[in-house]
């Protein structure tokens, strides 16, 4: 299996910056939106041009939306041309922080990861772009709240450890058993499709919940369907059984559309 080492080095950059912030007692500055900063770093670094990288994007697809990163396959004159054409883009990329929040069913930040999920989902079905999610934290909490497995240590206990690189196997060992078992694979290469419908026993979370807020800027070209099935690839994540090495954990997962 061919692995993209821009993808593991994403990862490795996410981790190694979020362990910094930490150590040095920022980490109630961390959020969301701040990385998106060393993830363009890294991308620059593995010979991406900046010019071709654009932050907080207005979206082309749905309202009063962003996307967190975008990478055009050519440099960008002007700002204002690409807010209203992607002809161009080539990739996008949607990241999220795991939380305790994260591993409650139907809670609010269940139905945000749900979002950051499904929104890629239908820029490649209607607009066939590559597009990428990115999950982070703090190891113990990535475990625990978004793989789903138990007995994870206490952060605290391990404020002035540095993440290390080291040689693993990272094609076995994570055991998910928690909300997300069905949505990723925790293996790289690993594929899961799962789909997703709006009459649901629960219809005030999921599909239709999205389907509310999302508001299609072309709604006669591109009109939501009573489900969607997704595919996810992992494509790069940190490696199990680190905790007393690594103070954070990510993954990457290329999302689709499995289209009819």
């Amino acid at each position: 299996m061919v692995i993209d080492e821009k993808f593991n080095a994403i990862v490795d950059a996410v981790c190694y910056w979020l362990g910094y912030q930490f150590k040095i007692g920022r980490e109630q500055l961390i959020h969301e939106a701040s990385l998106r900063y060393p993830i363009a770093d890294t991308i620059t670094a593995k010979g991406i041009a900046i010019n071709r990288i654009v932050l907080e994007k207005r979206h082309p697809i749905f309202k009063s939306k962003k996307i967190d990163l975008v990478i055009f396959d050519k440099d960008i004159q002007e700002l204002a041309e690409i807010e209203k054409d992607d002809t161009n883009l080539k990739k996008v990329y949607e990241f999220k922080l795991a939380k305790s929040e994260t591993g409650k069913e139907y809670d609010t930040e269940h139905q945000r990861v749900f979002n950051d999920v499904v929104r890629p989902t239908y820029y490649h079905l209607w607009n066939n772009k590559d597009c990428y999610f990115l999950m982070c934290g703090k190891y113990d909490e990535f475990k625990t709240f978004f793989v789903g497995q138990k007995n994870a240590i206490q952060q605290e206990n391990r404020k002035n450890i540095v993440p290390l690189r080291q040689k693993t196997n990272p094609f076995e060992g994570w055991q998910p058993e928690g909300l997300y078992k069905n949505w990723f694979g925790f293996k790289i290469g690993e594929e899961k499709e799962i789909e997703f419908e709006t009459t649901t026993e629960n219809n005030c979370w999921g599909l239709e919940s999205f389907q509310k807020s999302y508001k299609p800027r072309e709604e006669n070209k591109n009109m939501f369907s009573n489900a969607i099935k997704i595919k996810t690839k992992c494509v790069a994540i940190t490696p199990h059984g680190l905790e007393n090495v690594r103070t954070h954990a990510a993954g990457i997962w290329k999302i689709e559309a499995v289209k009819n």
